[in-house]
């Protein structure tokens, strides 16, 4: 049973379905979770508003010693307690945006990117 949620916009689901399928086409599972142990995770949180789909970023404060002003997506390091990918992701967006878990329907994993974080 589904927990009553506030008036929905008219076409907002069917908007919400169309990125669905389309993000699901994309989805590679776990696949990768097996890659490096020293790894981040983000979310890519899809809003829907007014008939249109918004991506939430964050800006970065000034004083943090990596990045500091940049606009990214909520999302960071893989902590011993993260179960995988996505714990992480929830994880940090929680704490970065306070954003909760159960707020959050996880559509897909996105193919990972490797990059050296030292070269940030």
């Amino acid at each position: 049973m589904s927990r009553p949620g506030p008036p929905q916009e008219p076409g907002r689901n069917s908007l919400i379905d169309d990125a669905k399928a389309r993000l699901k086409k994309h989805d590679c599972g776990t696949e990768y979770s097996h890659c490096s142990s020293n790894k981040c995770s983000i979310l890519l949180p899809l809003l829907a508003k007014d008939g249109k789909l918004y991506l939430l970023f964050t800006l970065r404060s000034e004083k943090l010693r990596r990045s500091p002003g940049e606009v990214c997506f909520p999302g960071g390091k893989c902590e011993p307690t993260d179960v995988d990918d996505v714990a992480t992701a929830l994880r940090e967006a929680q704490e970065e945006v306070g954003l909760r878990p159960h707020q959050v329907e996880v559509v897909c994993c996105l193919m990972p990117l490797p990059f050296d974080v030292r070269a940030v």
